[in-house]
């Protein structure tokens, strides 16, 4: 006897192929037909995103232009990452359902598997069905299968939408503070080095660049318990300053944010862009 879940399953599919065969007859146009979408919503719209799973929420607000995580931390996220999140909104699809027609709890809406909360709008996920690797997703009434996309990324987590820069691009440094040197910046501007011979000036701009600009190649969480390395420290001109960890350069960089948890690995052939003035190449992109 067939199972209710495969039943349910076998009825969408046929909406599926029903709402197909009549695009086609009718010469609709699904990517321009606002009727297919999911939502009314406009990402330039939307200022707050809650990203609810069962490992963690995150907060997140727009702010000048840029997404700022709130909670569990405050830092700047990926606005890059976020803009992906945010394009489920143009989401078309003509496998819709109301949601009193079906059992929730049997596509794993109820509870759900995720939510994604978009101003005042909540998208629920659910269960990826057999037909096709979609997933349910709820939004007030309607059922609708979507590209399983959204919940995947979603459960990344903090490590997968945070800024992967070491500081952010706004922050207003007056001083850095490495192992070896201390970087200053006068009251003209420019940036000058205690402690060390000359150097150029673009050399020290790249540096301090590099601090702002240069992304990980990866993020982990700071378990606290690896033996802390040599300290730097980045002042800021309003009083604010980070403490960093170096805790390896070789066979990757890794510097620890130990404040904010996190910790960012790059090549070990970024010693010079990071953590010496000599690195005389433009800060990566």
């Amino acid at each position: 006897m067939l199972s209710r879940r495969w039943m349910l399953n076998l009825g969408l599919l046929l909406l599926i192929g029903v709402s197909t065969y009549i695009g086609i007859k009718y010469d609709t146009q699904s990517g321009n037909n606002s009727i297919n979408r999911i939502t009314a919503l406009e990402s330039s719209e939307i200022n707050s995103l809650s990203i609810i799973t069962k490992a963690e929420t995150l907060e997140l607000r727009r702010s000048g232009g840029n997404w700022q995580i709130e909670s569990p931390i405050r830092w700047p996220a990926s606005n890059t990452t976020v803009e992906r999140l945010l394009a489920i909104t143009r989401a078309e699809t003509e496998s819709r359902i109301p949601a009193d027609e079906i059992d929730l709890a049997s596509l794993g809406l109820q509870p759900p598997r995720g939510m994604l909360r978009l101003n005042d709008t909540d998208i629920l996920f659910g269960d990826t069905n057999n037909i096709g690797s979609r997933r349910y997703a709820m939004i007030d009434a309607t059922v609708y299968l979507l590209p399983d996309l959204h919940l995947p990324f979603m459960s990344q987590g903090l490590l997968g939408i945070i800024d992967r820069r070491l500081l952010p691009d706004s922050a207003d440094l007056e001083s850095l503070k490495l192992p070896e040197f201390e970087l200053t910046r006068s009251d003209n501007g420019a940036w000058r080095i205690k402690n060390a011979g000359q150097f150029s000036s673009d050399q020290l701009n790249h540096l301090v660049g590099n601090w702002q600009q240069l992304r990980a190649s990866q993020v982990k969480l700071y378990p606290g318990t690896t033996t802390p390395g040599q300290k730097i420290i980045a002042q800021l001109s309003d009083g604010r300053r980070h403490e960093f960890l170096v805790l390896s350069t070789s066979p990757e960089i890794i510097i620890a944010h130990p404040r904010i948890g996190l910790q960012y690995h790059f090549s070990k052939s970024f010693y010079d862009q990071l953590l010496s003035p000599r690195g005389d190449e433009k800060p990566a992109s």
